[in-house]
């Protein structure tokens, strides 16, 4: 049934997402404080896609989320056509992630991620299926699959992989041959690690030599074909220590300066040096570094209570999904927060040197409407499943 409920809703969830949305206001604002004339008020259109992904955020708290399940197969080709419709425009920065709209650029692949949830979950919860069949197993890889080809072949590496810890979540949960799939994550874990330690341990490229680099007596194994030059270079920042920190390290170093030398309270508001004197660059500490900033102004105390935010966030989407009123809302809701989960572990974990440099965004928090305005979509139904609950005497 349609409708708002105030009474049911979860006030703890929608404060924190108040909380997190207006800190990331005032960040965006410091991270753009010294180049606002170069990049234009970021933090004023910030406002605008929050603003805007509220008002679609109580649309889907109004709408009652079951009758999402029956129209599931056209939001996934839906989120396919916008996944194809990429390649039908111009690269920005040698990747086709983007559709560009009048005041606006869309990033389908923020789409993707909940189509997938709301997909799989649809598919799992249906009252005939039958998890212990093969062809349950190979439908679920084949919705989540398509996805994933498709925005890594963007490329956006990154992103795809998060499709396979939601994807992981819900097959596991709704008890798709279990055995087979933890077999399958030890392969997968397993095949990172040796990726991880060939491009260590791999022979530099011509252009490198030419450029004056001298390679290392260990580097002798030959070339990885499957990842491109610049995904490798954050691997080798990550697994050699000191690695070209003028160029491909320079953003690890100085975010892990930056969220270093905030110290215990911080430098104050509008007063993070690697910010403002732009060691962190201000391209990238808007959107995947804005953690860095927050760190080095509002330092061990600020950075715990963003961390407090998200665990209270993250909590209440777990609790939504045991207090679901039935099996789409419940693998939904933990799909939407596995999802989540991973932006911010990657997020923080990279800016501080425990993770390899990716473009996962902080939920909530960086700069960017297609992110911004999919976050508050994936909220928005987990918001509508808690309203529409099982009430426990």
């Amino acid at each position: 049934m349609n409708g708002i409920e105030v009474k049911r809703l979860d006030w703890t969830m929608l404060s924190t997402i108040f909380l997190l949305i207006t800190m990331s206001v005032a960040f965006v604002f410091s991270a753009r404080f010294k180049s606002a004339d170069l990049y234009g008020d970021t933090w004023e259109k910030q406002l605008m896609f929050a603003l805007l992904g509220m008002g679609v955020y109580a649309a889907l708290v109004w709408f009652d989320y079951k009758v999402i399940a029956t129209l599931s197969w056209w939001i996934y080709a839906g989120a396919i056509i916008l996944l194809l419709a990429v390649f039908l425009f111009p690269a920005n920065n040698g990747a086709q992630r983007w559709i560009p709209l009048p005041g606006f650029t869309l990033q389908p692949s923020e789409l993707g991620k909940i189509a997938v949830a709301i997909k799989l979950g649809a598919y799992l919860s249906a009252p005939d299926r039958d998890a212990d069949e093969w062809k349950t197993f190979f439908v679920c890889a084949a919705i989540a699959g398509l996805p994933f080809v498709l925005i890594a072949v963007e490329p956006d590496l990154s992103t795809s992989l998060t499709l396979a810890p939601i994807t992981l979540a819900i097959m596991l949960y709704a008890g798709v041959k279990r055995k087979l799939l933890l077999i399958g994550l030890a392969v997968v874990v397993l095949a990172g690690v040796t990726a991880c330690l060939w491009i260590k341990y791999e022979q530099p490229t011509q252009e490198q030599l030419d450029n004056g680099y001298v390679p290392d007596k260990s580097e002798f194994l030959p070339r990885m074909p499957i990842l491109q030059d610049y995904q490798k270079d954050r691997i080798r920042v990550f697994v050699r220590d000191g690695h070209d920190v003028a160029d491909a390290g320079w953003n690890k170093l100085q975010s892990q300066i930056a969220v270093g030398s905030g110290g215990l309270h911080g430098k104050g508001y509008l007063h993070g040096t690697q910010n403002i004197l732009g060691f962190l660059p201000s391209a990238v500490a808007q959107s995947d570094f804005i953690f860095c900033v927050i760190s080095e102004e509002t330092g061990f105390i600020g950075s715990a209570f963003i961390l407090t935010l998200y665990a209270v966030l993250l909590g209440r989407c777990m609790r939504v999904s045991l207090r679901s009123r039935d099996e789409f809302g419940r693998l939904m809701a933990l799909g939407i927060g596995v999802m989540l989960f991973c932006h911010v572990f990657v997020n923080i974990a990279m800016t501080i040197g425990v993770l390899p440099i990716t473009g996962l965004p902080l939920p909530l928090m960086s700069y960017g409407g297609s992110f911004m305005v999919s976050t508050l979509i994936a909220l928005g139904l987990v918001q509508s499943v808690y309203q529409r609950r099982k009430i426990r005497n």
